[in-house]
């Protein structure tokens, strides 16, 4: 933040030109100029202007699903990791209600929902600037699953294409005949990383640090969205 200060308290100057040493003849009659009064005379206040710099990117709430199923008892996990934006505030509307129930620091919120419900989450995440960004995602909890979960993939593979300095780019590989999985979502670390078409039996995925073992899945989802089991593999660390 750039800070411009204008004005100064009364008895003080800003010297503007030179300052000259020539001493007037006897008969030269000294006159003063006229002034004129200003905020330096007067001791007016100083008055500060602020100008932002730098650009402010905004921010947009982001979940890994559209939509969440569960049981009355269960304990949901919302999870807003994916957020674009220096986020520094979660703001959970539970019940969809327009009043936000909780308010969090960080972009993980453990919820159950002890009676049915049907209905939406809203989340709303801003920064210290003031930007703010909604999102809305459906909730179902019922004793009585709305589908039926699509069957996991089989055989999922993993194939690293190459290594550098320990990030990889890999290609996971998997085998379905399910009729009713619109697409595939390929998950790492339990974050989603991408998602292609129904034909898809292969992906390919950059970036992946490999520090620590990496878990590797793949699901399918129906045309309304809804998620399918997952299965996966295990990416072994890379070693230096």
């Amino acid at each position: 933040m750039l800070v411009l200060a204008t004005g100064c308290a009364q008895g003080q100057g800003v010297l503007s030109a030179p300052v000259s040493t020539e001493i007037p003849s006897p008969s030269a009659t000294a006159s003063q100029p006229s002034r004129t009064p200003s905020g330096q005379d007067t001791g007016s206040p100083m008055q500060v202007t602020i100008i932002p710099l730098g650009k402010n990117n905004g921010v947009e709430a982001r979940l890994p699903i559209n939509g969440y199923f569960a049981r009355p008892g269960m304990e949901i996990t919302f999870d807003a990791s994916s957020s674009i934006g220096a986020v520094d505030k979660y703001e959970w509307d539970l019940d969809g209600n327009g009043t936000y129930d909780m308010s969090t620091n960080g972009p993980v919120l453990k919820h159950t929902y002890v009676n049915e419900f049907e209905g939406e989450m809203i989340l709303r995440v801003s920064n210290m600037v003031g930007s703010t960004n909604v999102l809305k995602t459906p909730v179902h909890v019922s004793t009585i699953w709305a589908h039926q979960p699509l069957a996991p993939p089989r055989n999922v593979q993993v194939e690293v294409l190459s290594t550098v300095e320990g990030v990889s780019e890999i290609r996971v590989t998997w085998e379905s005949d399910d009729p009713a999985a619109e697409s595939w979502a390929v998950a790492i670390n339990g974050f989603p990383a991408g998602r292609v078409e129904k034909s898809a039996r292969s992906a390919n995925v950059t970036d992946i640090q490999r520090e620590e073992d990496v878990l590797v899945e793949v699901l399918g989802l129906t045309s309304d969205m809804a998620l399918g089991l997952r299965a996966g593999t295990t990416l072994p660390a890379s070693i230096p």
